[in-house]
């Protein structure tokens, strides 16, 4: 039994020695942080490499795969691919991508507290429908990424049009604005109309106020899940995410989407949020 042992002993203490390198390379967390980094720095690459303006720190690349359950890190990588717009092919056929337009294509957007040329309200309910604090959601819309969301402001009425128009703040290249929404951006943009779920008055004047106290910020698509006043730069999702976050609302998704930071088709998709029919 004493001479089996001996002979048993060095292929023991291989295999453990095997088993315990193995386990230890599982658990080393240095791992997962050298592939998150080499993906991280491809799709950094691909961001440049398009014109799109991506400044996501590798923490909050990071951050993003860890607070969020994903199969691998190829498939967290290549959910940024799906999301990432390249600037060329909006730039060449903006009419056919439909997304990234900004105020110099398209008159409702930055327009301010004024409104600049008549907006078109003859073809949908808007007037009658939309509510002061209600998402909108573009499916067409995007700066540099796929989707667009505003938070509307509520109805205002022009004494240069002599009309009544929608106004919603949104955060977009030339940072957070005031825009209009009519029938024309609509149809440009492919909008959806959503209302979180058990918001009171006072919770949507509140979600409205801090967007309010964002105007003037810059635009920042670091896919970041940033919440404090005191944040200088937004992204369009992360900012109407926020303003309702502050009220006890997270209005994000948790169900199968579960995309990087907070991102237009989170909140589309969330069940915190009912769909608006204005047709």
């Amino acid at each position: 039994m004493r001479k089996l042992f001996k002979r048993l002993l060095p292929l023991v203490l291989t295999l453990a020695m095997i088993l315990s390198t193995t386990a230890i390379a599982a658990a080393d967390p240095g791992n997962d942080n050298s592939n998150l980094r080499k993906a991280y720095e491809n799709i950094m690459s691909y961001a440049e490499k398009n014109n799109i303006p991506v400044n996501m720190t590798f923490q909050d690349f990071m951050n993003g795969y860890k607070e969020q359950e994903y199969a691998s890190i190829q498939e967290y990588e290549n959910i940024f691919y799906s999301l990432l717009v390249p600037m060329e092919e909006t730039q060449t056929n903006p009419e056919e991508a439909g997304i990234f337009l900004d105020k110099d294509s398209a008159w409702y957007y930055n327009t301010g507290t004024t409104l600049p040329q008549p907006a078109n309200y003859s073809k949908y309910n808007l007037l009658s429908t939309v509510k002061k604090g209600d998402i909108i959601y573009e499916a067409n819309g995007g700066f540099g990424i796929t989707g667009h969301i505003a938070i509307v402001e509520g109805i205002f009425w022009s004494t240069t049009q002599q009309q009544y128009y929608i106004r919603v703040i949104e955060a977009i290249s030339d940072g957070v604005v005031r825009s209009v929404l009519d029938d024309t951006r609509v149809d440009d943009k492919a909008v959806s109309v959503y209302r979180v779920i058990g918001a009171t008055s006072t919770n949507i004047t509140n979600a409205v106020y801090f967007c309010i106290g964002e105007l003037g910020s810059s635009y920042n698509l670091d896919f970041a899940k940033d919440t404090s006043s005191s944040e200088t730069d937004w992204y369009c999702s992360e900012l109407v995410w926020a303003a309702y976050w502050h009220q006890g609302f997270d209005i994000e998704t948790d169900n199968f989407f579960n995309e990087p930071g907070v991102t237009p088709r989170d909140i589309a998709n969330s069940d915190a949020v009912a769909y608006v029919a204005f047709q």
